[in-house]
């Protein structure tokens, strides 16, 4: 083997090594970038959550569990409901279109259903689902939810993280 040939050799493997290790690095920033992102969004949709829930009538966010005391519509109530919809409806594009982990969308499902399937959410689904018109698959997502049954007991008070 002439060293022209052993020099050859050894450009195409370094070239290799350094092809390769340019391929592991943008996947693995590709990952990173990822996990950050869904960071970002975790936090930023818990703080939302936080706002949402403090926006709404004192007893009524509390109560929405318990037939025994029917909370009267109004505004507010009304206008907190949405915000927690439009909120859930992001949620719910984000992670249908694969920008959400499902680890992170499994954090927040089971709260979501629940909280959708209460008699207080189903009442004023009832009123605000024309909101949603142009988004049927997250309408179709709520329908669903609801239809499910809801836990035996029903009047299982939430616990407190968001206060």
């Amino acid at each position: 083997m002439t060293a022209l040939e052993i020099f050859d050799i050894v450009v195409k493997s370094l070239t290799f090594v350094s092809i390769a290790i340019a391929a592991l690095s943008l996947w693995l920033n590709s990952r990173y970038t990822k996990r950050q992102w869904n960071f970002n969004a975790f936090t930023h949709y818990t703080k939302r959550y936080d706002d949402i829930m403090g926006s709404f009538p004192d007893a009524a966010y509390m109560l929405r569990f318990d037939l025994d005391q029917p909370i009267q519509s109004n505004e507010d109530i009304r206008l907190s409901i949405l915000k927690y919809l439009n909120m859930t409806s992001e949620e719910y594009y984000l992670w249908r279109d694969k920008y959400l982990d499902d680890k992170v969308w499994q954090i927040w499902l089971p709260e979501i259903k629940r909280t959708l399937k209460t008699p207080l959410f189903q009442r004023e689904w009832q009123s605000l689902k024309e909101e949603f018109q142009t988004y049927p698959e997250f309408s179709a997502f709520v329908e669903q939810v609801q239809s499910e049954m809801l836990l035996p007991n029903r009047k299982q008070r939430p616990r407190r993280w968001f206060r």
